[in-house]
Formats: structure tokens, C-alpha cells, sequence
């Protein structure tokens, strides 16, 4: 049986889409404690957060090619090699999208873009 892919999932359910609007929601909510906890810099981090999610958010609502990821944190390099071997698959489509990815893929790359986006300096 085929890898199914996301698209279903994503077609017929807004709840990945839903998941972004609620962290990005909170972010904003709480801005005020990062700027007591942080200062400035901690409502710089809130945005920069909220602009890397909510262009996260458009990349899946849209369809675009799932991305290498650039961040430092140590499991990039494995999440980059699982992309890279999903772009040479023989029956793929080359450059793996949101909908054309298999499901669950897509939704722990999801994830982890989402950590990368809340711990990024």
C-alpha cells in the first residue's frame, strides 16, 4: 500500500493550520511577560517568532516545497538527509510539498519548525 499522503489530511482537516494560529495567538497574548521577563529583546523574539510561524503557516495552507531546515539545533542535519532522500525517491515527485509529502512527515516537520521557531536566538 502507498505512503498516504497529507494532502487528505490536510484537505479535510484545518488542524495543522489551526495548531500555528493557536501558538502564534498565545505568543501575541503573552507578549507582555517577555517584555517584563526580557526587555526588548524578549518582544524581539516574540516577533521574529510569530513572522517565522506565520510564514510557516502560509507555506502549508499553499502547498510549497518542504524546506531544508537552516537553524543550528543538532537534529537538522538528520531532518535535512530524510528531505534529501524524499527528493531522490524514484516514484516521488522530486521537491516534496505539504500535501504531496507523506502525512506524518509533514506533521512532526511541522513540529519541529514550530521548536525551532520558539527557541531561535
Amino acid at each position: 500500500r502507498a505512503i498516504h499522503s497529507a494532502f487528505s489530511s490536510l484537505r479535510d482537516s484545518y488542524r495543522l493550520p489551526q495548531i500555528l494560529t493557536r501558538v502564534i495567538d498565545t505568543l501575541h497574548r503573552h507578549k507582555n511577560e517577555f517584555f517584563e521577563e526580557h526587555g526588548e529583546k524578549g518582544v524581539e523574539a516574540e516577533k521574529r517568532a510569530i513572522s517565522f510561524l506565520s510564514k510557516l503557516r502560509n507555506e502549508l495552507q499553499t502547498d510549497k516545497p518542504v524546506t531544508p531546515l537552516e537553524d543550528e539545533l543538532p537534529d537538522a542535519v538528520l531532518w535535512n538527509q530524510y528531505l534529501d532522500y524524499q527528493r531522490n525517491l524514484p516514484n516521488g515527485n522530486g521537491e516534496p510539498s505539504w500535501f504531496q509529502s507523506p502525512w506524518l512527515y509533514v506533521e512532526c516537520y511541522l513540529y519541529r519548525r514550530i521548536h525551532a521557531a520558539l527557541v531561535q536566538k
